[in-house]
Protein backbone atom coordinates (compact mmCIF):
# COMPACT_ATOMS: atom_id res chain seq x y z
CA UNK A 1 0.00 0.00 0.00
CA UNK A 2 0.98 3.74 -0.57
CA UNK A 3 2.51 5.76 2.07
CA UNK A 4 0.65 8.82 1.02
CA UNK A 5 -2.60 7.00 1.89
CA UNK A 6 -2.10 6.25 5.34
CA UNK A 7 -0.25 9.80 6.25
CA UNK A 8 -3.43 11.55 4.68
CA UNK A 9 -5.89 9.61 6.81
CA UNK A 10 -3.06 9.88 10.14
CA UNK A 11 -3.78 14.19 9.53
CA UNK A 12 -7.35 13.59 9.38
CA UNK A 13 -8.00 11.44 12.04
CA UNK A 14 -5.75 13.71 14.24
CA UNK A 15 -7.50 16.63 13.26
CA UNK A 16 -10.58 14.98 14.45
CA UNK A 17 -9.10 12.67 17.55
CA UNK A 18 -9.90 15.78 19.83
CA UNK A 19 -13.85 14.58 19.53
CA UNK A 20 -14.92 18.03 18.27
CA UNK A 21 -16.67 19.25 15.56
CA UNK A 22 -13.69 17.54 12.83
CA UNK A 23 -14.74 14.42 15.03
CA UNK A 24 -18.23 14.93 13.89
CA UNK A 25 -17.90 15.61 10.21
CA UNK A 26 -14.73 13.12 9.72
CA UNK A 27 -17.03 10.09 11.55
CA UNK A 28 -20.09 10.62 8.73
CA UNK A 29 -17.61 9.49 6.52
CA UNK A 30 -17.62 6.03 8.18
CA UNK A 31 -21.39 5.98 9.35
CA UNK A 32 -23.08 4.62 6.44
CA UNK A 33 -19.94 2.09 5.83
CA UNK A 34 -20.37 0.71 9.74
CA UNK A 35 -24.15 0.89 9.05
CA UNK A 36 -24.22 -1.50 6.46
CA UNK A 37 -21.27 -3.78 7.96
CA UNK A 38 -23.43 -3.92 11.47
CA UNK A 39 -26.29 -5.28 9.01
CA UNK A 40 -24.29 -7.53 6.89
CA UNK A 41 -22.36 -8.96 9.55
CA UNK A 42 -25.58 -9.15 12.33
CA UNK A 43 -23.65 -7.46 15.03
CA UNK A 44 -25.33 -6.72 18.05
CA UNK A 45 -24.53 -6.21 21.77
CA UNK A 46 -23.43 -9.93 22.39
CA UNK A 47 -21.03 -9.87 20.44
CA UNK A 48 -17.37 -8.83 20.70
CA UNK A 49 -15.47 -7.16 18.04
CA UNK A 50 -11.86 -7.26 17.57
CA UNK A 51 -11.09 -4.04 14.54
CA UNK A 52 -7.66 -4.45 13.15
CA UNK A 53 -6.40 -1.01 12.11
CA UNK A 54 -7.97 1.85 14.10
CA UNK A 55 -5.43 4.53 13.65
CA UNK A 56 -5.59 7.84 16.03
CA UNK A 57 -9.06 7.90 15.72
CA UNK A 58 -10.98 4.87 15.81
CA UNK A 59 -14.21 5.84 14.46
CA UNK A 60 -15.43 2.60 13.10
CA UNK A 61 -14.84 0.91 16.34
CA UNK A 62 -16.61 3.56 17.83
CA UNK A 63 -19.67 3.83 15.37
CA UNK A 64 -19.65 -0.20 15.83
CA UNK A 65 -20.27 0.54 19.36
CA UNK A 66 -22.74 2.91 19.41
CA UNK A 67 -24.91 1.48 16.54
CA UNK A 68 -24.56 -2.18 17.62
CA UNK A 69 -23.96 -1.66 21.72
CA UNK A 70 -20.92 -4.65 20.87
CA UNK A 71 -17.76 -4.27 23.40
CA UNK A 72 -14.93 -3.34 20.37
CA UNK A 73 -11.11 -4.39 20.82
CA UNK A 74 -9.00 -1.86 18.71
CA UNK A 75 -5.42 -3.52 17.43
CA UNK A 76 -3.20 -0.89 15.91
CA UNK A 77 0.59 -1.58 14.65
CA UNK A 78 1.33 2.51 15.22
CA UNK A 79 2.58 3.39 18.51
CA UNK A 80 2.35 6.71 18.48
CA UNK A 81 -1.58 6.72 17.39
CA UNK A 82 -2.06 4.33 21.00
CA UNK A 83 -2.11 6.98 23.08
CA UNK A 84 -3.91 9.28 21.05
CA UNK A 85 -6.47 6.74 20.31
CA UNK A 86 -6.75 6.02 24.30
CA UNK A 87 -7.61 10.00 24.76
CA UNK A 88 -10.30 10.09 22.43
CA UNK A 89 -12.48 7.32 23.37
CA UNK A 90 -11.59 8.88 26.98
CA UNK A 91 -13.24 11.91 25.97
CA UNK A 92 -16.45 10.69 24.52
CA UNK A 93 -16.80 8.30 27.43
CA UNK A 94 -16.28 5.33 25.73
CA UNK A 95 -13.19 3.57 28.16
CA UNK A 96 -15.78 0.99 29.32
CA UNK A 97 -17.27 -0.37 25.95
CA UNK A 98 -13.62 -0.06 23.76
CA UNK A 99 -10.60 -1.06 24.49
CA UNK A 100 -7.34 0.06 22.62
CA UNK A 101 -3.89 -1.68 22.21
CA UNK A 102 -0.53 -1.92 20.61
CA UNK A 103 -0.32 -5.06 18.43
CA UNK A 104 0.18 -6.20 14.68
CA UNK A 105 -2.80 -7.72 13.39
CA UNK A 106 -0.05 -11.00 11.98
CA UNK A 107 1.35 -11.52 16.06
CA UNK A 108 0.40 -14.88 17.45
CA UNK A 109 0.08 -13.04 20.75
CA UNK A 110 -3.58 -11.55 19.35
CA UNK A 111 -6.39 -13.90 21.13
CA UNK A 112 -8.50 -14.08 17.93
CA UNK A 113 -10.35 -16.81 19.86
CA UNK A 114 -12.23 -14.96 21.97
CA UNK A 115 -13.63 -12.52 19.49
CA UNK A 116 -17.27 -13.05 17.61
CA UNK A 117 -16.50 -11.18 15.18
CA UNK A 118 -13.34 -9.46 13.25
CA UNK A 119 -13.10 -6.38 11.23
CA UNK A 120 -9.95 -5.60 8.86
CA UNK A 121 -9.66 -1.89 8.02
CA UNK A 122 -9.15 -0.93 4.63
CA UNK A 123 -5.87 -0.03 5.06
CA UNK A 124 -4.16 -3.31 6.80
CA UNK A 125 -0.87 -4.63 5.64
CA UNK A 126 -0.40 -6.99 4.50
CA UNK A 127 -3.47 -7.59 4.29
CA UNK A 128 -3.26 -11.55 3.44
CA UNK A 129 -1.10 -12.45 6.20
CA UNK A 130 -3.61 -10.54 8.81
CA UNK A 131 -6.67 -12.32 7.10
CA UNK A 132 -5.16 -16.18 7.37
CA UNK A 133 -3.72 -15.31 11.08
CA UNK A 134 -7.49 -14.27 12.09
CA UNK A 135 -9.11 -17.26 10.40
CA UNK A 136 -6.62 -19.40 11.71
CA UNK A 137 -6.82 -18.45 15.23
CA UNK A 138 -10.54 -17.57 15.23
CA UNK A 139 -13.18 -20.40 16.24
CA UNK A 140 -16.11 -21.57 13.83
CA UNK A 141 -18.73 -18.97 13.33
CA UNK A 142 -16.44 -16.07 13.95
CA UNK A 143 -17.48 -13.44 11.35
CA UNK A 144 -14.97 -11.36 9.46
CA UNK A 145 -15.71 -8.26 8.07
CA UNK A 146 -12.79 -7.21 4.98
CA UNK A 147 -13.21 -3.67 3.67
CA UNK A 148 -12.11 -3.83 0.02
CA UNK A 149 -11.27 -0.73 -2.16
CA UNK A 150 -12.94 0.54 -5.22
CA UNK A 151 -11.96 -0.99 -8.54
CA UNK A 152 -10.15 2.00 -9.24
CA UNK A 153 -7.81 1.69 -6.43
CA UNK A 154 -7.43 -2.06 -6.20
CA UNK A 155 -3.79 -1.88 -6.87
CA UNK A 156 -2.73 0.68 -4.34
CA UNK A 157 -4.60 -1.95 -1.73
CA UNK A 158 -2.89 -5.73 -1.93
CA UNK A 159 -4.91 -6.24 -4.89
CA UNK A 160 -4.07 -10.40 -4.93
CA UNK A 161 -6.11 -10.28 -1.70
CA UNK A 162 -9.73 -9.51 -3.75
CA UNK A 163 -9.55 -12.68 -5.66
CA UNK A 164 -9.24 -15.13 -2.35
CA UNK A 165 -12.74 -13.46 -1.20
CA UNK A 166 -14.92 -14.23 -4.22
CA UNK A 167 -18.31 -15.56 -3.85
CA UNK A 168 -18.20 -14.30 -0.46
CA UNK A 169 -21.98 -11.94 0.93
CA UNK A 170 -20.50 -8.28 0.87
CA UNK A 171 -21.97 -4.87 0.58
CA UNK A 172 -21.14 -1.95 -1.30
CA UNK A 173 -19.94 1.36 -0.13
CA UNK A 174 -20.68 4.89 -1.78
CA UNK A 175 -17.58 6.18 0.21
CA UNK A 176 -14.35 8.20 -1.12
CA UNK A 177 -11.85 4.54 -1.18
CA UNK A 178 -14.17 1.83 0.30
CA UNK A 179 -15.83 0.00 -2.43
CA UNK A 180 -16.86 -2.80 -0.31
CA UNK A 181 -16.97 -4.62 2.62
CA UNK A 182 -16.65 -8.59 2.67
CA UNK A 183 -17.90 -11.16 5.19
CA UNK A 184 -16.33 -14.16 5.69
CA UNK A 185 -18.15 -16.63 8.27
CA UNK A 186 -15.58 -19.47 9.11
CA UNK A 187 -17.04 -22.69 8.17
CA UNK A 188 -14.24 -25.13 9.62
CA UNK A 189 -9.80 -25.31 9.55
CA UNK A 190 -8.64 -22.68 6.71
CA UNK A 191 -6.52 -24.86 4.06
Amino acid sequence: MLDWITNFTYKIEEQASDAGFVFRLASGYYRDVVEREVVLAGITAADNVLCIGGGICPFSAILLHRRAGARVTVVDNNCACIPKARATIEKLGLSEYLTVIHQDGTSPDIPFEEFSVIHLALQVSPMEQVFARAVEQAKVGTRLLIRRPKKHLANMYCPSFNKMLDGQPYTTHNSGNIGCTLLYTKQGDFS
